[in-house]
């Protein structure tokens, strides 16, 4: 009895000291928030060897990071908290990637982020929230404030700055300088009014929240089977609420990321963007029969 003891001592003192050692990279999943080290890396190869300073550097600010995303009221993914951070994870990788790019513009600007869209501006609006309370189960109300996006760009402004605008622009004044000339007034005036309605809704498209979704823990109590877990962005989502990985975000409605207006398509902006569109061709039949002399010199 004595030997069999000692034997079942020592199986439970081995596996209290294989317990007891676990390193502080093992087991560690990266949408928990910590670091996981690739075998390539220092630190990672040997389970036993102590963390670097460098790997130590890198653990804590993916801390940082998962904790700015865990804690961002709106139903992001896990990036750079901000627009400074993303230019130095590109210096360290050595890549000079259009998110890059597109840092350092908006870094400049002094514009904020979320998921990968520049905030220029916003201000704050207090909310009254309904919620169950656990311990009575009755409801009580709860007031708080929360960010409200005013304007903001998608993560392909540069299509939009350099291409698009550009495009409608330069279509625009030249047929303005060629062909509206000598015509009627009422043509003019139906022609300005088609063409500056083609610029504001393209400004309100890709200048406006497309609607991103503020993160929701709880899934409303009447409407719980209708709603769905979204891992990427810790959040629940309604029906029609889906992920857009180019802005990093979770959007109502999600139709489309739109390289055009270089934002994504949704609740808040649909509208703008139909009449985007249709726009489109009205101003462009009109440019062409302009242009083609189909009204008469």
């Amino acid at each position: 009895a004595t030997s069999i003891a000692a034997m079942a001592h020592r199986r439970n003192g081995n596996k209290m000291e294989k317990e007891e050692e676990v390193p502080f990279t093992s087991g560690i999943n990266p949408v928990q928030g910590n670091l996981q080290l690739d075998q390539g890396e220092p630190g990672g190869g040997d389970a036993q060897q102590p963390l670097s300073i460098e790997d130590r550097y890198r653990a804590e600010r993916y801390a940082t990071k998962s904790k700015h995303w865990r804690e961002s009221p709106f139903a992001v993914g896990l990036v750079e908290p901000t627009w400074a951070d993303e230019i130095e994870y590109s210096r360290e990788k050595s890549s000079e990637s259009f998110m890059c790019c597109s840092a350092w513009v908006c870094n400049l600007l002094g514009a904020g982020r979320v998921g990968n869209m520049a905030i220029l501006r916003q201000t704050t609006e207090w909310v009254e929230e309904v919620e169950m309370d656990e311990e009575t189960g009755q409801e009580k109300s709860r007031r708080f404030t929360r960010p409200r996006l005013i304007c903001m760009m998608g993560p392909y402004w540069p299509m939009l700055l350099f291409v698009t605008y550009p495009l409608i622009l330069g279509v625009s004044f030249w047929t303005m300088r060629t062909a509206l000339p000598g015509k009627p007034i009422l043509l003019q005036i139906a022609w300005a009014i088609c063409t500056l309605g083609l610029i504001a809704a393209l400004a309100m498209t890709a200048f406006r929240d497309p609607g991103i979704l503020y993160r929701q823990n709880h899934a409303p109590p009447q409407e719980e089977s209708l709603w769905r877990w979204n891992e990427t962005a810790l959040t629940f989502r309604p029906r029609g609420a889906f992920y857009d990985p180019d802005c990093a975000v979770v959007v109502e409605e999600f139709d489309h990321t739109c390289p055009w207006t270089g934002t994504a398509i949704g609740r808040r902006n649909m509208p703008a963007f139909q009449g985007f569109v249709g726009l489109v061709f009205v101003c462009l039949i009109f440019d062409i029969m302009l242009l083609t002399g189909f009204f008469g010199s």
